[in-house]
């Protein structure tokens, strides 16, 4: 009796694991449908000229251009780790707490049908989009607000 309830544990416990393997399986499927890696490379590419001004600004002497250039390799090589722990560590964990298997299953057939293509596909321009509408239209207004309201304030 004893064997048959440790074999039984053993079974469910491997049956578990072997679940949970799956799930960050179709987990790391969905993001690569996503092209999820990409969207953080591009994040970490708009903070990379911020970090090179900063860098330009400190790094002096006669053999500053070749430290600078040792310094942005190390900032790309950095970037690069990043972008792989937020994509394999914290997205998978983050996912895995926010939609069940079944959720996640569903999103990967949403993104492998022609309409889920063509969203990934626009999104970069929507966002785009949604930018210039956002700085044209509503920044000068909403910036001349808060500038009243500060005003007002003082």
């Amino acid at each position: 009796m004893k064997k048959l309830v440790i074999i039984s544990a053993l079974i469910l416990g491997f049956s578990l694991l072997s679940f949970g393997q799956d799930k960050s399986d179709d987990l790391k499927k969905l993001f690569k449908l996503m092209n999820t890696d990409k969207m953080i490379d591009a994040m970490m590419n708009n903070i990379i000229p911020v970090l090179k001004k900063q860098a330009s600004d400190q790094i002096q002497g006669t053999d500053a251009k070749e430290k600078f250039e040792m310094y942005i390799e190390f900032v790309m090589n950095e970037a690069k780790e990043l972008s792989k722990k937020l994509v394999n560590e914290e997205m998978v964990q983050i996912y895995d707490n926010h939609f069940s298997h079944q959720e996640i299953k569903e999103l990967i057939t949403f993104y492998e049908s022609p309409t889920g293509k063509k969203y990934l596909e626009e999104t970069p321009e929507i966002s785009k989009d949604l930018v210039n509408a956002m700085s044209e239209k509503y920044m000068p207004d909403f910036q001349a607000r808060l500038e009243k309201k500060l005003e007002e304030l003082k």
